[in-house]
């Protein structure tokens, strides 16, 4: 059995559990209590002794965690205090009001409040009786073709550069639908960077900190560079810390045939599987696939990934897919497929490849994408995590077509960041 934070981190990747679930076992605060009982080693708290409510918490954890400004800077929040400090209580106060004060072999005085016991609390039992505090949700629009938001989500670069408010809708416009176009951008190679980095640092990689690209010339480094039409996928899923976001910007467009822009949105495309695909739906979001990438004379980047991510409902909440860089199903995919379907090899194969193959066909139907020409002046912000990307094939013209990725914890750190601060 996995432990809640285990779960956390299994469902949703370790970048995104610290984000979708922010306030993840965060409880209402209250003011009182109904007694505490003091131990050789720990105190028990009695949050409602009638319903059996409690929480454990031991001097050794109490004193690793002093929420006090001598062991916790009270701005940055991150521990001053020596871990291996003698955890011995030489008096504890538990019939204070609102707080329970400890004082330690060492003469340092602790106190913890009752609010910042219950919310910190690791040990307990029957808690959800103190009505636990739901983790915010932001607000997520899924679309398709027939339900695209009109008019689309939109943000003025000139006002994202210098407001804290634009940037905030920008990112949170993001978040909900997937993409965001930034309207009025100078066509230069710097906007796309300076627009990144005002996001937060950039993600860099074997493609320098910004890679580009010129259709109507001859390159290639990679399938993406060339004139090929390109299926829908997310970026880099070979890499530890694929890209949470993307800018993508056109600076140079000289007409031509093909080259259009196509935008899928993989959370409504996941939840139609979990509507009516159900078992593929459940493969594809238990089953691990091989990815791998050579770029070139970098060295290979492989990894394994769940193509959906889900939250505490089942619903998706990350989205990993690359067809060109998918690697063969393997040992460890056709365990989990087993194991997943309570079957034997041949049948667990043969479902995958169905449940690969429904996923393609939906991925590649008119229903479910997004039609567009991307020129210069109008860049787009996508969310790497959730938006598939395609572009058709390029048949004649030029284009010069530049971009930037931010990693998936520095755009919701900034997110929230802003969010608390414009509160």
């Amino acid at each position: 059995m996995f432990s809640f934070a285990q779960k956390v981190v299994r469902i949703a990747g370790p970048a995104r559990a610290a984000y979708l679930f922010p306030l993840a076992r965060r409880l209402a605060s209250v003011t009182t209590v109904s007694g505490i009982d003091k131990g050789d080693e720990s105190i028990l708290v009695n949050w409602n002794k009638k319903k059996g409510a409690w929480s454990k918490f031991h001097f050794d954890w109490l004193r690793d965690n002093c929420p006090c400004p001598k062991c916790k800077h009270s701005v940055l929040q991150q521990r001053l205090l020596d871990t291996l400090e003698d955890a011995t209580p030489t008096k504890v106060d538990v019939e204070g009001k609102d707080a329970v004060e400890v004082e330690w072999r060492d003469g340092h005085r602790s106190q913890y409040s009752h609010d910042w016991l219950l919310t910190n609390s690791y040990c307990h039992n029957n808690i959800s009786v103190i009505k636990p505090q739901p983790a915010p949700k932001r607000k997520i629009t899924l679309w398709d073709r027939d339900a695209v938001p009109d008019p689309p989500p939109e943000v003025n670069y000139h006002n994202v550069m210098a407001d804290d408010k634009s940037m905030l809708a920008l990112l949170q416009k993001t978040y909900q639908y997937g993409y965001c176009f930034i309207l009025d951008t100078p066509p230069t190679l710097e906007s796309s960077v300076e627009m990144g980095e005002r996001i937060g640092p950039l993600l860099n990689s074997f493609y320098g900190l910004q890679w580009n690209i010129e259709l109507g010339k001859m390159n290639v480094d990679h399938i993406s560079y060339s004139k090929a039409r390109i299926l829908p996928h997310t970026d880099n899923p070979s890499f530890f810390d694929a890209p949470g976001t993307g800018l993508m910007h056109v600076i140079a467009y000289e007409d031509g045939e093909g080259g259009g822009s196509v935008l899928v949105d993989g959370f409504k495309l996941g939840d139609h599987m979990k509507q009516h695909f159900p078992e593929y739906f459940s493969l594809l979001s238990n089953v691990s696939i091989p990815y791998k990438l050579t770029f070139k004379d970098a060295a290979n980047y492989h990894i394994r990934r769940y193509t959906f991510l889900v939250d505490d409902d089942g619903d998706p909440s990350g989205l990993h897919f690359n067809h060109i860089d998918r690697q063969p199903l393997d040992e460890e995919s056709l365990y989990q497929a087993k194991e997943v379907l309570s079957c034997d090899a041949d049948v667990a194969l043969k479902k995958m490849y169905q449940a690969i193959r429904c996923f393609h066909q939906l991925l590649y139907s008119d229903e479910f994408t997004y039609k567009f020409d991307l020129r210069p002046g109008r860049m787009l912000m996508m969310n790497n995590r959730r938006v598939l990307h395609a572009r058709e094939e390029f048949i004649s013209g030029y284009r010069h077509v530049c971009g930037v990725y931010n990693s998936e914890q520095e755009w919701l750190s900034k997110l929230e960041k802003l969010e608390n601060d414009l509160s």
